[in-house]
Order: C-alpha cells, then structure tokens, then sequence
C-alpha cells in the first residue's frame, strides 16, 4: 500500500530542494570567478621597453617616413580599450624599405573591453577592404596564426599581417574565437589580458610585401629572449 505525503511536506520538499541547487550554483559559479589576471602573471610588461628601437637590419625612422597606416591612437574610443599603444616605423637598413609596427595591449579582457580587429578600425577611417584571410608563420617549431589583410584607399595599397593574443593563445578563426579564449583561461582561474600586434607596408606587390613582414617578425622575435617572445605569441 503506497503511504502519500501531505501536500504541504511535499511543497516545503520542493522549496528546499530548489534552495539547495540554488546554493549550490551559486558556490559553482562564485569557485569558477578569476581571481588572478594574466597581466600580473606575465610580470606587468611594459611593450615600449621591451620593443627595440634597433634589431638585426631595422631600425626606427626618425624622419616619420611610411606614417600613412590606420593609428589607434587617432581614435579616442580606442584609448578606453587599451592600457598600451606601441606605433612604429621601421626602415630596413639594406634595402631602404619601411614597416609600420602598431601593437595595442589591453591588461584587462571582457565584453566591453575587448580587442578591436583592425579590419573594423581600417573600414571605419574609410579604407576598402580587398581581401582578409588566415596563414600561418613558421617560427622553430611552432606556426603562428596571422590574418593578411590588403586595404585600399584611393590609388593606395596597404599590405597588412596582424595577430592577436588573448592569455597564453595566439587566437585564428572568426570574432568569436576571443569570447571562447576568454572562457578558457577564465576557467584556468585567470582574467585575461590581450594584445593586437599588427604590422603593414605600403606597397602594390602583395606577396612581396608579406614576405618582408614575415622578416621583420622573425627578425623581431629572435631579438627578444623567451620570456619576451612569449609576451607576443603567447606560450602554445
């Protein structure tokens, strides 16, 4: 013979019942919150000291040559988003040619925070965007993800190669990939932080172009020690 409970015990069952999932979602949700940022684990980098002005066949121009690329710092919104701006222009000793280095570093990722794709930038200052797409760099033995991106502004071509770091991951694929980076290192018990680093020449030769990027970025990271290396592509 089955014995019913009364109605109310069975009410007051349910009410303690959903207080104590409550709770425990709570206590889930309040363990998974970072309490650590990936800024303070890095060592607090300051990307001005650690860029050099002089490396292997570079040097900064002093004479504001190839100055034509989308600047963040032209943006004032930009300036909420990012706690380091680095914009350079280097001359390659040999061949007279110049790079244009523009790295933006955000100590602190979240929604309203978050890296901007210089694409949004260059087609907001009303730069036409002939083609977008993913590559990869060998440096050692690891690839790095990059974007190539070639602007148009009137007559003017802009070869572009940029990346974007959030945590320990130098990202690829779509936007959405940040939210997701974002997630993962939150589960890692870290904040995230996250750096754009982006550099262009002003040329017509697509592939010619990249190719001297690529050597400027193998050039810039062989004149950097590990630890700085890793504070550009990350450490996987």
């Amino acid at each position: 013979m089955e014995i019913e409970m009364p109605a109310h015990k069975s009410v007051r069952l349910q009410h303690w019942l959903i207080a104590f999932f409550m709770a425990g979602c709570f206590a889930i949700a309040t363990a998974m919150i970072p309490h650590k940022t990936w800024y303070d684990h890095l060592g607090r980098p300051d990307y001005q000291q650690i860029i050099p002005l002089q490396f292997g066949d570079w040097t900064e121009s002093s004479d504001g040559s190839g100055h034509f690329f989308v600047d963040p710092q032209q943006q004032d919104s930009l300036h909420n988003l990012y706690t380091q701006i680095v914009s350079r222009t280097y001359v390659q000793k040999s061949t007279g040619r110049h790079i244009m280095l523009s790295l933006a570093y955000g100590d602190i990722q979240s929604y309203s925070k978050q890296l901007h794709r210089p694409e949004s930038c260059y087609s907001a200052q009303g730069h036409e965007i002939r083609s977008l797409y993913e590559d990869k760099i060998q440096e050692g033995n690891r690839k790095i993800n990059v974007y190539r991106m070639t602007t148009a502004e009137n007559i003017q071509r802009e070869q572009v190669s940029y990346w974007i770091r959030i945590g320990d991951t130098v990202l690829s694929g779509p936007p959405g990939a940040l939210n997701i980076q974002r997630m993962k290192m939150s589960l890692k018990g870290y904040v995230s932080d996250g750096l754009l680093f982006r550099v262009s020449e002003i040329k017509n030769d697509t592939q010619a172009s990249y190719l001297l990027q690529n050597q400027f970025i193998h050039d810039l990271l062989h004149a950097l020690s590990p630890a700085q290396q890793e504070l550009l592509i990350g450490s996987r």
